[in-house]
């Protein structure tokens, strides 16, 4: 095993009380990394590095995460037709402003849903609409008024369930809000925003209608607004925490690290128990599907401690993938070689 190294200051004492992150894709697990190459796609990869699939701290354990998720999405929705269910998606929020801690945000919003569900009036609704599972997706972005928690919920329910539920929606989430300490029932002109934007319904999730937008060449789906929530560009309404680590404004590191001690332990995605068992999908962890890699790549070659601890003093992780995908292990050797890697002999490397 390779000795833990900051890479921005690999002269210093590591500290033992990081985030796991930290590691992800540089600390090797084995005596060798590989690298491989995919023929279908050309798109190079490393393997033999730790992971921390972490789905909120890391963007790239996130993507590939998420992207199967998305897929799992896909198929609740195909299959939820068979059934012949309508898969619809809730959204709901909150008033924040800029003084709340995400912390307390995230806790009274857990408070609320927990009371929203409880009791006869929700379970009388669900009955009425043919209520048989969910999936909740929590997501987190920060804008001019602070943190901005929400959720985005695919339900499943009748197909002659309407957009006129949500109004029934809407006065149990306030009296949920309300209870929860996250609405003052005395501030009217916040209760009329509350009743027009706290809850918003869209039908028939598979009618192909672009919800959000990844970036601002690709929409996404029903499923996509699910499932890649960490992913959405921010626009007036904000950002998601991972900018804080593109834009490096100030206060982005402090709310970065706020932002991972209030997520921890939180799942972003929730299913109702035994609803993936019922349409057929196997459930693994996030920490599994983070680790998982393409059985089809081929096998560039290997780079030995020695390498892998010049790359990643170089910070040239990706530059080394880019010259897999462009010339295979022949550029790759003749790019660290210009770049001033020379072979010590195997007594030096004992």
């Amino acid at each position: 095993m390779g000795r833990r190294v900051n890479i921005l200051k690999p002269e210093e004492a590591f500290p033992g009380n990081v985030f796991r992150t930290f590691d992800c894709r540089h600390v090797r697990t084995s005596m060798s990394v590989s690298l491989h190459r995919s023929p279908a796609f050309n798109s190079a990869h490393y393997k033999g590095l730790a992971t921390c699939g972490s789905v909120w701290a890391c963007p790239v354990c996130a993507g590939k995460i998420q992207e199967r998720r998305r897929l799992e999405l896909e198929h609740l929705v195909q299959w939820a037709e068979t059934q012949e269910k309508q898969a619809i998606m809730v959204t709901f929020t909150f008033p924040h402003a800029a003084f709340h801690s995400l912390a307390d945000l995230l806790a009274r919003q857990s408070d609320a849903f927990l009371r929203f569900r409880r009791g006869s009036p929700f379970s009388r609704l669900k009955d009425f609409i043919g209520f048989s599972g969910l999936v909740r997706s929590l997501e987190v972005t920060h804008g001019a008024n602070g943190w901005h928690p929400h959720t985005h919920e695919l339900w499943l329910v009748d197909p002659s369930v309407q957009a006129d539920i949500c109004s029934r929606l809407v006065e149990l989430w306030e009296r949920a809000c309300i209870a929860a300490g996250l609405l003052d029932p005395d501030d009217t002109a916040k209760v009329q925003a509350f009743r027009m934007h706290s809850v918003d319904v869209r039908l028939n999730a598979t009618s192909g209608d672009y919800l959000a937008k990844q970036d601002s060449s690709r929409n996404w789906g029903i499923t996509h607004e699910v499932a890649k929530a960490t992913s959405k560009a921010g626009k007036a309404k904000g950002v998601h925490p991972h900018e804080f680590l593109v834009r490096r404004q100030k206060g982005d590191a402090a709310r970065y690290f706020e932002y991972l001690e209030g997520m921890k332990g939180k799942r972003q995605l929730f299913w109702s128990p035994s609803l993936k068992a019922k349409c057929g999908l196997q459930d693994f962890s996030d920490e599994v599907i983070a680790n998982q890699e393409q059985d089809d790549a081929d096998l560039l070659g290997r780079l030995d401690q020695d390498q892998w601890d010049f790359i990643r003093s170089k910070r040239l992780a990706a530059q080394v993938l880019d010259a897999a995908e462009l010339g295979g292990w022949d550029l790759v050797t003749r790019y660290l070689k210009r770049l001033g890697y020379i072979t010590r002999p195997p007594s030096e490397l004992s």
